[in-house]
């Protein structure tokens, strides 16, 4: 089959030709439609994320169809049309026995730890697997197992609700969904915080109650004028200066959920007895949880939600390199990259 695979930092991705993973006990092989492509796909080319043995295989967000099973699955069934979790736990730690695979320590990731999805089929655990419904196309099925779910993840950690407001720092490939989560599903008023225009119009596309441009490095000031203190914010960005900005757009009793990931190391300039007598929460999020994309999957297909416009470029799997190419030097202001295979 032709995967696209990862050989080392500093060498090109290639298209080779591979043997076709055959699925062992328990798990399935899966006819790939549609992969999504990822920041995550980016730090891996740059040497920014780790990876398994190499040459890798990428890709870790899939929809397709079931094209085999192996021993002991009942389960799952050739023809089905599938989504597959982007990270699965051990299914055995504490982590995992509480239902919260995606901070368990022994996380897999396809297109990280193990052989992904840039390829004609990919085999994975019959476990990860998640229907998708007719009424879900793949490319859309692809996002959702990631660039969808990961703030749906988040935006369920924070507890915002109907009526209240939330501030969206970053509006990139997860702040977009967030913000359509946030005024499709929660029913939040959202400000929307980005440096870019063409993300600022966007937002509004997707719902916005408001925008504000983060150019000056100072957007508290303006979501703090605009709502007196947001409830919820979001830190899409991986910037720490982004989440000093939005820890600072709270009001008291507020929570700041940081979504983004970088390697510095955060300084918040704000006072402790600010934060004590605020009574502000910081955390972390990442990833989601099998039952997070089955919801998901629920709400894209029930129609109360729509992300289809997130795809801002689909394109063959020939054309993963330049699809990486263009995440990185954002010629042409990508949004949501999805590399497709016909059936």
């Amino acid at each position: 089959m032709k995967a696209f695979r990862f050989h080392g930092v500093g060498l090109p991705l290639q298209l080779d030709d591979v043997p076709v993973p055959q699925p062992g006990p328990g798990e399935v092989r899966v006819a790939v439609r549609a992969c999504g492509v990822c920041g995550s796909d980016v730090h891996i080319v740059e040497g920014v994320t780790d990876t398994g043995p190499r040459p890798l295989i990428l890709g870790h967000e899939t929809a397709g169809v079931v094209d085999e099973v192996g021993a002991g699955v009942t389960d799952v069934r050739p023809g089905q049309r599938v989504c597959l979790s982007a990270g699965y736990g051990c299914g055995s730690c504490p982590s995992c026995a509480v239902g919260a695979e995606n901070i368990c320590s022994r996380l897999a990731i396809p297109g990280i730890t193990r052989d992904g999805a840039q390829a004609e089929y990919v085999v994975v655990p019959a476990r990860t697997i998640v229907p998708l419904p007719d009424s879900i196309e793949f490319g859309v099925g692809a996002i959702l197992t990631d660039a969808v779910s990961t703030p749906f993840h988040a935006i369920r950690r924070s507890g915002v609700a109907a009526g209240q407001t939330a501030a969206v720092f970053g509006l990139g490939g997860l702040g977009l969904p967030a913000v359509a989560i946030l005024t499709q599903v929660v029913g939040a008023q959202v400000v929307a915080v980005d440096t870019r225009p063409r993300a600022l119009e966007r937002a509004r596309a997707f719902g916005a109650t408001a925008v504000v441009d983060a150019s000056d490095g100072h957007p508290a000031r303006a979501v703090r004028a605009l709502t007196a203190g947001a409830d919820a914010t979001f830190e899409f960005v991986g910037s720490a200066a982004a989440v000093d900005q939005a820890v600072k757009s709270l009001r008291p009793g507020g929570t700041c959920t940081v979504v983004g990931v970088c390697r510095d190391r955060l300084h918040l300039d704000v006072r402790q007895e600010t934060l004590v007598a605020g009574e502000l929460r910081i955390q972390g999020s990442f990833g989601c949880t099998a039952d997070d994309l089955r919801d998901l999957v629920d709400l894209v297909g029930s129609g109360r939600l729509d992300v289809a416009a997130v795809i801002s470029h689909r394109l063959p799997l020939e054309q993963f390199a330049e699809a990486v190419s263009l995440l990185q030097d954002k010629r042409t202001d990508p949004v949501r990259i999805v590399v497709e295979q016909t059936g």
